[in-house]
């Protein structure tokens, strides 16, 4: 007979061991960690309703020029603002190019912007490089000496500026505006730039120091391919600055075979006004803005990412 002490102690015997499962861990969505959206407030719909009115005033500004650029001038001064073209004349777009000169505007435009932009830019870089990367006394000062640039309005340089384009000699040429041009970004450009230079680590530099590197060879080699946004968000803008400038181009630009789009555009339009020749007039507008838009549609992420990043430290 058993007691139950002997029941007690007797070991039990052992089952199978049971392994436990590891958690499944949750499907991760494609395209990158989802992150928390942000929670609706209601000035947010404010704020998207005054961009969206703004959106499609612009848009509705493009589309109506659009419109009139297919009409024929009967058609424009018969019918309403609104009416949409009997039909797509495209003919305008050719009669624009050719006989009202367009093509040859197009062309002094596409030579002083990218001539004024390039030298501008190369400008700014050299300038900004050793404001940003090297300490040597008075720096601010000289940075500031830049800055000024940016706060003399242009009413007070207009009648030194055509005298001293008087006497070199470069009135009513093509060089001279793109010299103006190039001056005239050169502050905003060495701005951003700096900003831009003082983002980046110095560790790369001792780096290329110790491995023998001069000041020249670890600008190029180290420094300068690091600055494509910085780069490309100056040139892009400051060849939009230069593309659709008015002012220097009328007072500097007499002969109408050294126009700019701009100022061709202006002769156009009052010619317009005693000939009545509104689609061609129209028909230049769109081929004007049209390049502009697409390149800043195209790369207006490098202006973002460009400015940004010269924004953090200056």
């Amino acid at each position: 007979m058993t007691s139950s002490t002997d029941l007690t102690e007797r070991p039990t015997p052992a089952g199978p061991a049971v392994t436990p499962h590891p958690p499944v861990p949750a499907p991760r969505r494609r395209g990158g960690p989802s992150r928390p959206r942000a929670p609706f407030r209601p000035h947010h719909l404010f704020f998207y309703l005054l961009l969206g009115g703004v959106a499609l005033s612009s848009i509705s500004a493009y589309a109506w020029v659009f419109n009139v650029s297919m009409k024929t001038n009967r058609e424009f001064v018969s019918s309403p603002p609104w009416q949409i073209a009997d039909a797509w004349r495209w003919d305008n777009y050719v009669n624009a190019w050719n006989q009202a000169n367009i093509g040859l505007f197009f062309g002094n435009s596409v030579v002083v912007s990218v001539a004024s932009t390039a030298i501008g830019v190369v400008l700014a870089v050299f300038a900004a490089y050793p404001l940003a990367r090297i300490t040597f006394r008075f720096s601010g000062v000289v940075l500031s000496t830049f800055l000024l640039g940016l706060m003399i309005p242009w009413m007070v340089t207009f009648a030194p500026l055509y005298l001293i384009m008087q006497d070199l000699g470069l009135l009513d040429s093509r060089l001279g505006l793109v010299l103006v041009y190039a001056t005239y970004n050169l502050p905003f450009n060495v701005f951003v730039l700096v900003g831009f230079m003082k983002t980046l680590p110095y560790d790369l530099e001792e780096a290329a120091a110790m491995d023998g590197a001069g000041p020249a060879r670890t600008f190029i080699s180290v420094i300068l391919p690091l600055m494509g946004p910085g780069l490309a968000s100056v040139a892009i803008i400051s060849f939009l600055q230069n593309w659709n400038e008015f002012f220097y181009a009328l007072l500097l630009i007499h002969s109408p075979e050294k126009m700019p789009l701009p100022l061709g555009l202006f002769q156009l339009g009052q010619a317009a006004d005693y000939g009545t020749n509104w689609a061609t007039l129209f028909a230049g507008m769109m081929i004007t803005v049209t390049p502009v838009l697409l390149g800043f549609a195209v790369l207006q992420k490098q202006i973002t990412k460009g400015l940004t990043a010269g924004a953090l430290k200056g």
